[in-house]
């Protein structure tokens, strides 16, 4: 299945938060919400910043080699590519739960992706949204974009 996801940061962290979903067992409606990446318009600055930090405490150190794992030959042509485990059981151990949060979750499939799709998913729009989110290193970056000399 090739999707579509609007090149924007929020979008592209909601997309993450669907992978997320698709492989992790994910039934609060407080998380769902926000991994309707066509939508990522209709939030607010507020709901914004709640994607940002879902996605910092579902970042890919807690889930890769567990549910999530960087495999350019499993990806095939895609970016990305979702497993059952007995589709990849000979070639990946993948774990049967995980704990987020405090709660164990049950995982139902695995997701390979290549580095590009993490860069695009991922890092990149988390790197841009901490600046949109942290005041002082905006403030940083706009007193060194500014080029301004005190004398």
């Amino acid at each position: 299945v090739t999707t579509t996801v609007p090149n924007n940061d929020i979008a592209r962290c909601m997309y993450y938060l669907k992978c997320v979903c698709t492989t992790v067992e994910c039934d609060d409606a407080n998380i769902l919400r926000f991994t309707n990446y066509n939508n990522y318009w209709a939030l607010s600055d507020d709901e914004d910043e709640i994607v940002f930090k879902l996605c910092l405490a579902l970042s890919p150190d807690v889930l890769d080699d567990k549910v999530f794992f960087h495999s350019d030959a499993l990806c095939g042509d895609s970016n990305n590519e979702f497993y059952e485990f007995s589709q990849v059981r000979h070639v990946i151990t993948a774990v049967r739960s995980i704990v987020i949060a405090g709660r164990t979750r049950q995982v139902n499939k695995i997701m390979t992706y290549t580095l590009s799709w993490m860069q695009n998913n991922y890092f990149g729009p988390m790197r841009r949204l901490a600046d949109r989110f942290n005041p002082q290193r905006r403030l940083i970056r706009a007193m060194a974009e500014a080029d301004c000399i005190i004398s």
